[in-house]
């Protein structure tokens, strides 16, 4: 998956999200517009039109440790590359795509589980120091 600038972030397999899951060293956002009542087991769900909103993205993920793993229905939804681009800007890194989205995940008999409540964005201005 590639942007207007050729930078790519790299896809990830279901059965690789599975294993990473079972490490306990990835973080998955899920970013699907309708959610449906499940999501993956784990994840942390935000509304992808608060992210690309807001002015940075400074949410509770490792900037350097651990893997994040973005997502939405079917993996071709160019806010998932969006928000990847705004987080890596952010210096957050190890960034990819659920390969094929939730409808992969549901296909390889992914754990899911009832769906969360929607995580707030949290409000930085472009100009206020990181903490």
């Amino acid at each position: 998956m590639s942007d207007a600038n050729g930078d790519t972030l790299p896809a990830m397999a279901a059965d690789d999200v599975r294993a990473h899951i079972e490490r306990g060293d990835v973080f998955l956002l899920d970013l699907r517009r309708s959610t449906g009542s499940t999501q993956i087991y784990g994840a942390i769900r935000y509304d992808p039109k608060k992210l690309l909103d807001a002015p940075r993205l400074v949410l509770p993920l490792p900037k350097e440790d651990g893997t994040i793993v973005l997502y939405d229905e079917r993996g071709d939804s160019s806010n998932v590359r969006a928000i990847a681009d705004k987080l890596r800007a952010g210096g957050y890194g190890k960034l990819y795509a659920l390969d094929g989205g939730f409808e992969a995940w549901q296909a390889a008999d992914g754990r899911t589980e009832e769906r969360t409540i929607e995580q707030p964005v949290p409000l930085v201005s472009e100009h206020q120091p990181e903490r």
